[in-house]
C-alpha cells in the first residue's frame, strides 16, 4: 500500500499534538516497518523544520527529519508535478502540489488531517490517520 503522508501528520508526531499525535505515529510505523511505502513532498522537509524549530532544539528536528528521509521516499516535484497542480481545483497551492505528487507516485491514500481542503478531488482516497487504521483493521 502506497501512502501519501502530508506535513501535519509529522508535525503531530514531533510536537505530540494530541489527540491526533497517536494516530499519526501509527501510520509512521506502518511506513517504518515496511506494512506501507511513505511517500513525502519534499517541501514537507522545510515546513516540519520551519514549524517545529521554536518547540525543539535544532539538533532534535534534524534528527527527526534525517529518519524521516530514510523510513519515506521523498517524491519528486518537477515541472509535470506543477502543471498538474495548476489544473485541480484545490484552493490551497501547497496542498494542489502534494496531490499533484501524491498521483504521480502511484499513492493510493493521501493522508492528512486536513481533509477539507481535498473535497473537489477524487482520483485516490485522502482520509485521516484515524480513517486509515479503522479501514485497515
Amino acid at each position: 500500500m502506497k501512502l501519501f503522508v502530508d506535513t501535519n501528520i509529522f508535525i503531530d508526531i514531533l510536537l505530540d499534538r494530541k489527540p491526533f499525535s497517536h494516530h499519526s505515529a501509527l501510520v509512521y510505523k506502518m511506513c517504518e516497518n515496511g506494512l506501507a511505502q511513505g511517500i513525502i513532498a519534499p517541501i514537507t522537509v522545510n515546513n516540519v523544520y520551519y514549524i517545529c524549530r521554536k518547540a525543539h532544539n535544532i539538533a532534535a528536528v534534524k534528527s527527526f527529519l534525517h529518519k524521516v528521509s530514510i523510513d519515506f521516499t521523498i517524491a519528486p516535484m518537477d515541472s509535470t508535478t506543477i502543471q498538474k497542480a495548476n489544473t485541480l481545483p484545490i484552493g490551497d497551492y501547497e496542498d494542489a502540489l502534494q496531490y499533484a505528487m501524491a498521483l504521480q507516485s502511484g499513492s493510493e491514500h493521501l493522508i492528512t488531517r486536513n481533509i477539507k481542503d481535498f473535497r473537489q478531488v477524487s482520483h485516490l482516497e485522502v482520509c485521516t490517520p484515524e480513517e486509515l487504521l479503522e479501514q485497515i483493521g
